[in-house]
């Protein structure tokens, strides 16, 4: 299947873009839970939780493979799921320190399954390119 330049730039800017908000999910996680624990502020989530997929129009997404879609909307979905337990959950420090780390070890898993698909889309770019 060959890809345009205009999928492959869109496929590179929804890797890019995964790879950021799963980095800032999975290495700050002690950083942004002590934030939420000592000074009692939620502000903060909207930095780690930032993303460009909620720009992304379902016309750029009509350019990718089914399989891709449903993946992105798998890791997405899981990341606006836990973004919303850590902006309105009651839950005493350490009940949400138990779920936000089972939450970001299946962000991780989602981010692992999402990455190899935009990479298998993005090699048969490079490989229509070479032919």
């Amino acid at each position: 299947m060959r890809v345009s330049k205009d999928t492959s730039r869109l496929l590179i800017i929804l890797r890019q873009d995964a790879a950021r908000l799963a980095d800032r999910i999975i290495t700050r996680e002690k950083e942004y839970l002590h934030i939420l624990s000592m000074k009692r502020t939620r502000e903060h989530f909207n930095a780690v939780f930032r993303s460009n997929f909620k720009t992304i129009t379902v016309q750029q997404l009509m350019l990718l493979s089914e399989e891709l879609i449903i993946s992105l909307e798998d890791f997405y979905n899981t990341i606006d799921d836990m973004h919303w337990y850590l902006v309105h959950t009651e839950d005493m420090p350490a009940t949400i320190e138990d779920r936000v780390h089972a939450m970001v070890r299946d962000v991780k898993n989602k981010y692992d399954q999402l990455n190899l698909y935009l990479n298998a889309e993005l090699e048969t770019h490079e490989e229509s390119d070479v032919a």
